[in-house]
């Protein structure tokens, strides 16, 4: 174990340093969705889409209309209406048009998040976009001296059933209530000693308000009964089958498709994805972590590298005096079966033949045996005589093949 511990620690230790750096970087590489923003677009744990995704799954389904248009004509809304702390504010027309559907009959259910009690102290930038439909809705939200984590069912609450305590994430700890003057609630959750939903007429219609839109997120509705206490809010109303999430008031317009999500991954974050993997491989191929390993080139050499070699393993063995005897019996050898005379022929008989047949006078063929007897018997023959001798041998045999006694000529010549 110690001794693969000590091989293979090194490319362990670097490979575990890249698991960790790419799990850290993962969610702002892959283009994951950090947008806090209670969408039914959003699967990060702020946004809504498990809501609307219960809804079509769970019995009795659901249908899930995702509006992505301003609220200025309602007429076709027939169902619970869902405002989920809204990023953009509302114009007078859709005020008027949202109060005038609820009074007509229609469910409305808004919920909002970190709203102070007074909004127009709130700082610039932070001011809610549901002032105004929250005015013309009659409520009001008070501060809370302690913030609640935990709620519970209202004991008169009609969505308490099989509801112990539903998990809530106040930021600034505020309560909801109804404004006296102009209507008449009924608490439906409570923490803190502080109503958090609360329920009332308006017209022939119903109004939800919560002061803790978290509790329809993704990352808390699994928690405590939250799943149960939104299930009986939606389908005790959802008479007609379907239910409707404003994603207007969320940034998505007309151009997105109902169904569709936007576009988590950017292009720039896709090619820095690509090119971390590039960069790790080029890594693991120049370093190579443990035993070193053999190396096997398998380029094909080129013929001179192999002349070249055996070269100098005759020059280191001092075999030039058996090259050369190699050579030289070859080259008599062929001369004889040239003249049609046995292979063990003697010089001057050889000599002779080729005089007569082949027209090379018998001192040039006597000269050159001599000369390759005399080089046989030298000591330290060097490479430069071997090579000479071998291209004057060539050139005999190759006068000695010509019928005429001459070189060869091509197959034009004359």
């Amino acid at each position: 174990m110690k001794a693969l511990l000590r091989r293979y620690g090194p490319a362990l230790g670097v490979g575990a340093a890249f698991v960790l750096l790419f799990a850290l970087l993962m969610p702002s590489l892959l283009g994951r969705d950090l947008t806090r923003d209670h969408s039914a677009f959003r699967k990060n744990r702020w946004g809504c889409a498990a809501l609307a995704e219960l809804c079509r799954r769970v019995e009795p389904r659901l249908r899930v209309e995702l509006l992505t248009r301003p609220l200025d004509d309602l007429s076709r809304v027939h169902g619970p209406l869902l405002i989920i702390d809204p990023e953009k504010p509302f114009h007078e027309a859709e005020v008027s048009e949202v109060v005038r559907w609820v009074e007509d009959g229609g469910t409305l259910v808004v919920a909002v998040e970190g709203v102070w009690a007074d909004p127009a102290a709130t700082p610039i930038g932070r001011s809610p976009a549901f002032v105004a439909l929250i005015q013309a809705l009659g409520v009001q939200f008070h501060e809370l001296a302690k913030p609640a984590d935990r709620a519970a069912p209202s004991p008169g609450s009609r969505c308490a059933a099989g509801v112990t305590q539903v998990a809530i994430e106040t930021n600034e700890g505020v309560a909801v209530v109804p404004d006296p003057p102009n209507t008449e609630g009924t608490s439906e959750l409570s923490g803190g000693g502080q109503p958090v939903l609360i329920s009332f007429r308006r017209g022939q219609g119903e109004v939800f308000v919560s002061s803790d839109a978290a509790m329809f997120s993704n990352g808390v509705l699994a928690q405590e009964d939250n799943l149960r206490f939104v299930a009986n809010l939606l389908w005790l109303h959802a008479t007609e089958g379907a239910v409707y999430f404003d994603e207007y008031h969320h940034g998505f317009g007309a151009r997105v498709r109902v169904g569709s999500a936007p576009d988590p991954a950017p292009l720039n974050r896709a090619l820095m994805v690509a090119a971390l993997g590039v960069a790790v491989f080029l890594f693991g191929k120049a370093q190579r972590f443990g035993a070193p390993a053999d190396v096997f080139d398998p380029r094909r050499r080129v013929a001179m590298e192999y002349v070249e070699a055996l070269a100098g393993l005759l020059a280191r063995g001092e075999a030039n005096q058996w090259a050369l005897a190699k050579i030289g019996a070859a080259f008599r050898a062929r001369l004889a079966a040239a003249v049609g005379l046995p292979t063990q022929v003697q010089g001057e008989a050889l000599a002779t033949a080729l005089a007569e047949r082949r027209g090379i006078p018998v001192e040039e063929t006597s000269r050159l045996v001599a000369e390759l007897d005399a080089a046989l018997g030298e000591e330290g023959l060097r490479g430069r005589r071997l090579a000479e001798l071998t291209g004057r041998m060539s050139a005999f045999e190759e006068r000695a093949a010509a019928p005429t006694g001459g070189p060869r000529r091509g197959k034009g010549g004359r």
